[in-house]
This record gives structure tokens, C-alpha cells and sequence, in this order.
């Protein structure tokens, strides 16, 4: 994520992570199949879980009222 952050939401916390991700995006109602082809994809890949970093998932409204969740997985690069 490359957004400048202004203002924070009242309860938010942000951080900030220079660490390196693969990622993934979809139906919010899949979240959990999304999290299971990423992992499998990413051994496939060969890449190795970054355990000690956080996994960051953003969501994002859909025109039709709708839902999509974004997963970023830390690797070790």
C-alpha cells in the first residue's frame, strides 16, 4: 500500500511496514479460502511465512453494496 495517511480514524491504530508481501483479493464471504490458496500458492512458490510480521487484510466496498477483502502475506525476502 502506497496511500499517504493524513488523518487517522478516532480507535485506529496505524503502523507502518517495510517488509515484503504476496498478496491476494476477493469476495469478503471467502476470506478464509483466500487465506488457504494464498498459503498454498506461496509453498508452491517456494516463498517462507515471515511468522514475526503481521498479516494486513484491507477491505474495500463494492459499487453494488458489496464487499472485497485484500490479503497481504509477509515473506521472507
Amino acid at each position: 500500500m502506497n496511500e499517504q495517511v493524513n488523518e487517522i480514524p478516532i480507535g485506529m491504530e496505524y503502523i507502518e511496514v517495510n517488509k515484503s508481501y504476496i498478496t491476494t483479493r476477493g469476495h469478503i464471504s471467502s476470506l478464509g479460502e483466500l487465506h488457504l490458496n494464498l498459503l498454498k500458492w506461496s509453498q508452491q512458490q517456494g516463498y517462507q511465512r515471515d511468522l514475526d510480521s503481521y498479516i494486513i487484510e484491507t477491505y474495500h466496498p463494492r459499487k453494488d453494496g458489496d464487499e472485497e477483502v485484500q490479503i497481504y502475506l509477509p515473506i521472507k525476502a
